[in-house]
């Protein structure tokens, strides 16, 4: 395992806590920061819900990448980015409907472009 890798690994599983913990406890608070809609955000009974369930993927996935043994960590960044893959998918999806800001779709994709090169890097080696 490369020291490079390693570091990425663990500053992913790190990052993924942080929001995890933030949208758990915060979830109106989380979508309101990542553009969504304020009255959307404001009025949906069921919002906070989603937002904890997904919070609670995003820790499970950040507190496996910090404790899975070194030759299965590699394959849980995989399943991890491919997971920030298909949340990218789903803002842009949300950003064709109208339903997310510029600015959800702008941090969505800087996060899933390097979250592939990141990915690319690895596969490279």
């Amino acid at each position: 395992m490369t020291l490079n890798w390693d570091v990425t690994r663990k500053s992913i599983g790190t990052l993924s806590i942080w929001l995890g913990t933030g949208a758990l406890f915060a979830p109106r608070a989380m979508t309101r920061v990542l553009g969504v809609d304020q009255r959307a955000s404001s009025n949906d009974v069921a919002l906070p819900l989603l937002v904890r369930l997904i919070a609670a993927r995003n820790i499970a996935m950040g507190a496996a990448l910090l404790v899975t043994p070194v030759p299965q960590a590699r394959r849980t960044t995989e399943v991890t980015l491919l997971l920030t893959a298909l949340d990218g998918a789903a803002v842009l999806v949300g950003r064709r409907g109208g339903d997310v800001a510029d600015r959800s779709v702008g941090l969505s994709m800087t996060v899933l472009g390097l979250a592939a090169a990141g990915a690319a890097h690895w596969h490279r080696r």
